[in-house]
């Protein structure tokens, strides 16, 4: 009978231990993974912020050490980095579709990302077709067993490409940056039919979108006489986007270049009606002694006064009937029958250089009063090295003013747009 209670309470004793074994083991168990957990995101967040922050062999060693300390984790660890670096990618789409981000550092990034394996065939076609000199090399060889799973594989990662070039282009084509559109739907293959067609369509619409700003903004500058400008924006227009020898292009060109030629004709004719806001009796009656009896308005503190029988450019300073003289520059102005247009005009416009194919020569410091009117220095050679007619004082232009570098260049420097330029 004793035998028998003893050995119940042994056995008794015995499940209790096991009991409290067991408990134990689940608190340790779970404090492990809570601690693992814990240590686990705080590498994690440690790894985003290093990355996010370009310090990139920090990050990779973040990752090393997490994935060395934690074999527990380690499939977690690849799904969180699947998860974050899918993200990256598509910001990093977009950036580039935006402009936001050169395609360089792009690269760089996803050379970067390369580095985790993560994302293999995808992230190797993107990297390729950013990095035309980028070669993805399987680090092994299928077996002949595998040659079917092979090329299942070849047609998945080429259906990745596609697909992100077609992203990458339509995303650059709603930017308006046809150029780089166009780059990328030149890499879609026949092969892919679909984007292929989505493709050439998309080409076309930026052949024809190029067009019609191009021809807009040519419009604009005719509207407002700038003749010359006009032919020049339509002669430097990207030929990876319109065909060198387009039609339509050379047709605009070519009826710009009857329209100045008109105009110039008019002008000559009929000097008066240069300036909308020509007043006969302030150009009758001008000149260096009056000035500030005529009621001369300008919206900066100069005005321009151009005496085309002193060949004497004259700067005045000042307001209303209150200018005083500032400087007075020898000028060259327009040879019979390329007269030098007078009236009254304003400033409008300016850059550092411009060349004449026509005339073979350029003129530096350049400040627009009328069409293709300008104020500039005496004329150079295309290098811009050697003067190619030093005259002055006499009319020797094609109808522009012509000045003495430092004379033109402080025209350039002080005399803002919508001064007021009288020509007489």
């Amino acid at each position: 009978m004793n035998s028998t209670i003893n050995n119940k309470q042994k056995n008794n004793f015995t499940l209790f231990r096991f009991f409290l074994l067991c408990i134990i083991f689940i608190i340790l168990g779970f404090g492990v993974n809570t601690y693992s957990n814990y240590k686990y995101n705080n590498n994690m967040n440690e790894f985003y912020s290093t990355f996010n922050k370009y310090d990139f062999d920090k990050a990779l060693n973040i990752i090393d050490t997490t994935n060395n300390s934690n074999i527990l984790k380690k499939k977690q660890l690849k799904a969180d980095l699947n998860s974050y670096f899918t993200g990256i990618v598509g910001m990093i789409i977009e950036s580039i579709a935006s402009g936001d981000m050169p395609e360089s550092d792009a690269i760089s990034i996803l050379y970067e990302i390369k580095k985790y394996d993560i994302l293999n065939s995808s992230l190797d076609n993107l990297v390729a077709s950013l990095d035309s000199n980028y070669k993805y090399n399987p680090t092994s060889k299928p077996n002949n067993n595998n040659n079917n799973n092979n090329i299942d594989n070849n047609d998945t990662d080429s259906s990745i490409t596609e697909s992100n070039n077609l992203t990458l282009g339509i995303e650059s084509f709603e930017n308006k940056d046809y150029s780089t559109a166009i780059s990328y739907f030149n890499k879609i293959s026949k092969s892919s039919s679909s984007d292929f067609n989505k493709a050439k369509e998309y080409i076309l619409n930026c052949k024809k979108n190029y067009k019609t700003h191009l021809l807009a903004e040519a419009e604009e500058l005719i509207a407002n006489k700038y003749y010359t400008d006009a032919i020049a924006f339509l002669s430097s227009y990207d030929t990876s986007i319109l065909s060198s020898e387009d039609k339509d292009i050379s047709n605009k060109i070519n009826s710009v270049e009857m329209f100045r030629d008109e105009y110039k004709d008019h002008i000559q004719a009929y000097p008066n009606d240069a300036s909308t806001y020509a007043s006969s009796a302030i150009l009758q009656a001008i000149n260096i002694n009056n000035v500030n009896n005529l009621n001369i308005e300008s919206k900066t503190p100069y005005f321009i006064y151009l005496s085309l029988s002193d060949q004497t450019t004259y700067i005045y300073e000042g307001s209303l009937n209150n200018w005083k003289l500032s400087k007075s520059f020898s000028s060259s102005t327009g040879i019979p029958g390329e007269e030098t247009p007078k009236g009254i005009f304003s400033v409008n416009g300016r850059d550092s250089w411009f060349f004449s194919n026509e005339f073979q020569q350029g003129g530096k410091y350049w400040v627009r009063f009328m069409g293709d009117y300008l104020f500039h220095s005496v004329p150079f050679d295309e290098k811009q090295t050697k003067i190619v007619d030093e005259t002055l004082g006499t009319a020797a232009s094609h109808g522009c003013v012509r000045l003495k570098v430092e004379d033109s260049k402080w025209i350039y420097d002080n005399i803002d747009d919508g001064t007021k330029v009288i020509i007489n």
